[in-house]
């Protein structure tokens, strides 16, 4: 077990974050508590307000979690969004985890000018606009907004909705999603999305952007709110084959393009 440094130039309360992340990844298991603001302070003879934070700085991150009057414990762990095409049910399956779907808005609207732009239709094409809240063994995960041009799913309001959009595409209109391109960003809930989400008005979220095709069909424009708190973007990386040269780089050295 690490230990408080007083010498140390890292700040105390970074050193505890430190000392708490280790009992997490070892004694402590989801769900169980934490040593008590006093016993800390005691063990490692810090102040009230250096330990509290300490402990502060891993709530905001979601690793601990506080219940007021009870105490503090350690969170689930986030789910990673990856940057792999794959729907939300597939995703789930995948973990190991059930999926589950409440279908919020299913109709036909006019594209407006955002949503004509992100399908490549004309402003007021008929557009199927599908609201869903999804969750993943029962906790509220994401609010996903979907906007498909009618014209490739002829019918789609006359019957049944549930299961996996792609995989109703796929099999009730010949469409393979299987190539897309997706942009993230951090936004805040506002009041309606956190009582969908069942977090905070104003809470941190993960807003995904993304456009799905089908070959070179444009399929699907797809809008995700996911709690920030259960979710953290994971995307690997690798070494470009040849160096990355820009304008400026080949400028500088005497190049042409």
């Amino acid at each position: 077990m690490p230990e408080i440094n007083p010498r140390s130039p890292i700040p105390k309360h970074h050193q505890l974050r430190e000392v708490l992340l280790e009992l997490m990844d070892g004694e402590l298991c989801v769900d169980s508590p934490i040593p008590s603001e006093r016993e800390l302070a005691e063990r490692y003879g810090l102040s009230r307000m250096t330990v509290r934070q300490g402990i502060n700085s891993l709530v905001a991150e979601g690793r601990l979690t506080r219940v007021a009057g009870v105490g503090t414990f350690v969170a689930a762990p986030k789910l990673d969004v990856q940057a792999r095409l794959a729907s939300f049910t597939e995703d789930m399956l995948s973990r190991g985890m059930r999926p589950g779907m409440t279908l919020l808005a299913l109709e036909k609207i006019e594209a407006g000018t955002h949503v004509a732009k992100q399908l490549d239709v004309p402003r007021g094409e008929p557009v199927i606009r599908i609201d869903r809240l999804r969750y993943a063994d029962g906790v509220p995960m994401s609010v996903q907004n979907t906007y498909l041009p009618e014209a490739l799913v002829p019918g789609l309001l006359e019957q049944p909705f549930e299961g996996s959009l792609h995989q109703l595409l796929r099999e009730r209109y010949s469409l393979t999603v299987d190539w897309g391109e997706q942009t993230i960003e951090a936004a805040t809930a506002d009041p309606e999305l956190a009582r969908l989400l069942e977090i905070s008005n104003g809470t941190p979220i993960l807003r995904l952007h993304r456009r799905s095709y089908a070959g070179d069909r444009l399929v699907e424009y797809d809008v995700s709110s996911y709690r920030a708190d259960r979710y953290q973007l994971w995307v690997p990386l690798s070494r470009p084959v040849a160096p990355f040269r820009t304008a400026r780089t080949a400028h500088n050295q005497g190049g042409s393009s």
